[in-house]
């Protein structure tokens, strides 16, 4: 060994394992590489860049020290945690089975190939596995055990993943990882109070680790402790983390203080100006570190919350404090995500970014830019549609066009925390109508959040149950709460725009999915859905032929599942439907298994009814549900493996099968509908809010009658709505005394049922509507295109 490379390549091993001086050592290395190149030089040349989150670089010296030394397994294994850490997780898994066949029992690569499994999004049970290959291996290795609690709390298997941190915490009871981990699992469980305790032996086995103090903070502030927060969590650590040693934890603390001086002004407005003061100034600190050379993620996130305050004070304000936000801010922004080749990781860095993005939106229609405006909208809807699209490149302006035609326009809406933005997109049109001015959208953002504060209270007293003391319900308020609704949306204006138009297409956001829109507007137009155009011209060019006279309806008949009340009437709506069918395939009530329903979809029908109860999960909606028999269910996650490119038509007669209907979406709106468009279904049927299975059962049976006559759906269902407004006790009374006449004898039991419907009927007057309130016709959306679309897109 040369004398000049034995001396700076020692000085490089004390700088950087005794004194911890990663760039010191980096350069010793660089100047003992101009003398000899070997394995172990450029091994811990990587190792030191990777301690400065320079992982290119980090990566390109491992793949030095491999080209020298191919058979090394720890070379294979950090090269694959640099990968981790660009987001290249499918390369770090190669890596680690790199790792693994050159060095079997290497528990480190067992467990590192867990965490990019971890990491890759909808793997987690893949992950399982080799967390337990590593503990076979290595039973005491504690961060196996740490790791294996990220998979099993994403999977709901709390309490399990608390048995993983002891098991771990009991190997090492001195890794302070372990105890923050098993404090962020307690959080998961809502046990926050009793996290704080595991922050704090973190913070006593390392005073200087910035993300136990993180985590404290949070804990304390979400139980609305902010003062101590910001004292005792957030400035306390800030004593222990050095600015220079520490860049990236000194910043993110400092931004944790910003935020909760930000949520402490949402509570206490007459504090504004020192609180805003006080939000600003740490901000202002964080971006001090957290630069967007170093930390480009972290600095979008600061500079995101920064702008959401100066938001806070008036639109106006925002476009003139985020010039250099709209200058600098999108392209560090679209150079971040350029450089990201790991899919996955893409998807992240924008959903963790989704304000940002919102406001690119509003500078753009401040600006007049609309065509800007609306395809990045379209990109931020499709950012949390990606896993139910075929590609993650959104239409831009002139594609949307292709879902329109001269008597077809959409209406398009954006919310925003800022504002509430509405776009027109009428056929050959240049660029999108939007309705109002920017000082218009923020008031009718106010307004709107108040309604839906409003609407969520009411809902979760009772959907129609008298309240104490005779208090209206929020049944009884639905259709001035509609009307109220309409004005906030200045659905006035937008029909303007739109005269001359039959079909509207409506395109909501966020919340807006929640409501009955088409309700607004007045009847002249027939309205359909949808959740994103570029799931609108993806299902255009699924499309198929349309209907034949041999058409087969698999019709799904009240299941009974566990848990849900039964749905009376739905035997009476199955029967019905079923007759105008003759080859239907019934399954019914403890018949309705997993299997069986998957084995009918795969088989050759047109149409599938199903009468039952579902539920949507906002947390993780492949996780939303049509309930089976028993504890049996359909997920959305198996739903989607089908191809049901032959179903005309999918009604879902339940129960809030489009979505539940007292939860804020702060996000997106990915439910069980947008899964059966996913799969190639023309048009799907599905409800708002629990409607009484009576009313339920006429609309269905009226709405099938004209759909097997040739009507197109969304026609079929805007008469059937119409039809059922305006029924009166006598026509029913009619309709029930036809049914029970051509019921089959065996069906007594439906017989019965309906003859005392209509000794009630009968004893009414003859000139009420009965279902023409709001609650029993408006509940039901229709997703998909009209008619006249998808035939252009076929010819």
């Amino acid at each position: 060994m040369k004398p000049n490379y034995n001396a700076w390549f020692c000085r490089g091993n004390v700088l950087l394992y005794n004194l911890g001086k990663n760039k010191e050592a980096i350069a010793s290395y660089d100047k003992a590489i101009e003398f000899e190149w070997n394995y172990e030089i450029w091994f811990r040349r990587g190792f030191a860049l990777g301690n400065l989150g320079r992982n290119e670089e980090a990566l390109a010296s491992y793949d030095k020290a491999i080209e020298i030394k191919p058979d090394e397994h720890e070379a294979w294994n950090n090269r694959g945690v640099a990968l981790i850490n660009l987001g290249r997780n499918k390369e770090a898994i190669a890596s680690f089975d790199k790792a693994i066949e050159i060095k079997p029992d290497e528990h480190q690569a067992w467990s590192n190939r867990s965490i990019a499994l971890d990491d890759l999004w909808q793997q987690f049970k893949e992950a399982i596995p080799f967390w337990d290959k590593a503990i076979k291996i290595k039973p005491d290795n504690q961060k196996s055990w740490y790791s294996q609690d990220m998979v099993t709390g994403e999977l709901r298997r709390n309490e399990e993943a608390i048995a993983s941190f002891d098991q771990a915490i009991e190997f090492k009871p001195d890794n302070h990882e372990t105890w923050n981990q098993r404090g962020m699992a307690m959080v998961n469980m809502g046990r926050i109070e009793e996290a704080i305790a595991f922050y704090d032996q973190a913070i006593r086995l390392k005073v200087d680790y910035y993300e136990a103090w993180l985590n404290r903070g949070v804990a304390l502030r979400d139980l609305g402790r902010s003062e101590e927060a910001i004292s005792s969590s957030f400035e306390a650590g800030l004593k222990y983390i050095q600015k220079d040693k520490e860049p990236k934890g000194w910043g993110k603390l400092h931004h944790a203080i910003g935020r909760t001086y930000y949520l402490k002004w949402i509570g206490d407005t007459r504090s504004f100006t020192n609180l805003y003061a006080e939000a600003i100034n740490s901000y202002n600190q964080a971006l001090t570190t957290l630069t967007a050379a170093d930390f480009p993620e972290e600095h979008l996130e600061v500079l995101q919350d920064s702008i959401r305050i100066k938001a806070s004070r008036s639109l106006q304000q925002t476009a003139k404090a985020t010039q250099q936000l709209q200058r600098d801010g999108t392209e560090l922004l679209r150079s971040l995500l350029a450089k990201t080749q790991d899919p996955d990781k893409r998807k992240q860095i924008q959903l963790e970014l989704d304000r940002f993005q919102d406001l690119t939106v509003d500078i753009a229609v401040q600006s007049g830019d609309f065509i800007t405006a609306i395809n990045m909208a379209e990109e931020g809807k499709n950012t949390y549609l990606y896993w139910l699209l075929e590609d993650d490149i959104s239409p831009k302006y002139p594609e949307f066009q292709q879902l329109l035609n001269p008597t077809t326009a959409a209406v398009y809406w954006h919310l925003s925390p800022y504002a509430l933005h509405t776009f027109i997109i009428k056929s050959g049109e240049s660029t999108p109508i939007v309705i109002g001015l920017e000082t218009e959208s923020l008031t009718r953002l106010d307004k709107f959040e108040e309604w839906v504060k409003k609407w969520n209270q009411e809902y979760a007293k009772g959907k129609g149950e008298k309240q104490e003391g005779g208090a209206q319900t929020w049944r009884d308020n639905l259709a001035e709460t509609l009307k109220e609704l309409g004005n906030i949306l200045n659905i006035a204006a937008i029909e303007e725009e739109v005269k001359g138009i039959k079909n509207l297409i409506l395109i909501p956001h966020r919340d807006l999915h929640r409501f009955p829109l088409h309700a607004l507007f007045s009847d002249q137009f027939i309205i359909s859905y949808l959740p994103s155009a570029k799931v609108g011209i993806e299902l255009a060019k699924k499309q198929t032929d349309l209907l034949t006279n041999e058409v087969k309806l698999l019709s799904i008949e009240h299941p009974t599942s566990a848990g849900f009340d039964s749905l009376p009437d739905a035997q009476i709506e199955s029967v019905a439907i079923t007759a105008l069918f003759p080859n239907s395939t019934r399954i019914q009530s403890a018949q309705v298994t997993e299997k069986a329903l998957e084995t009918n979809l795969a088989n050759p029908h047109q149409i599938l009814h199903f009468t039952g109860h579902a539920t949507y999960n906002f947390k993780n909606p492949k996780l939303s549900y049509l309930a089976l028999a028993g504890q049996e269910m359909m997920t959305m996650e198996n739903l989607l493996k089908f191809n049901l490119t032959n179903y005309q038509l999918v009604t879902l007669s339940a129960c809030e099968t489009a979505v539940t209907g007292n939860q804020t979406i702060t996000t997106e709106y990915v439910g069980l509908v947008s899964a059966f468009i996913h799969c190639g279904v023309s048009h799907v049927v599905s409800t708002l809010w629990t409607v009484e299975s009576g009313a339920t059962a006429l609309i269905m049976i009226k709405f099938y009658r004209l759909f097997k006559k040739g009507v197109s759906a969304p026609v079929a269902l805007k008469k059937a709505q119409k039809w059922l407004r305006n029924l009166t006790p006598r026509q029913l009374t009619r309709i029930y005394q036809t049914v029970v006449a051509n019921l089959p004898d065996e069906q007594w039991l439906i017989k019965e049922f309906l003859c005392d419907k209509i000794k009630r009927y009968a004893m009414m007057e003859s000139s009420p509507k009965l279902f023409n309130h709001p609650y029993h016709w408006s509940a039901f959306v229709i997703t998909g295109l009209p008619a006249d679309v998808v035939s252009s897109f076929g010819s």
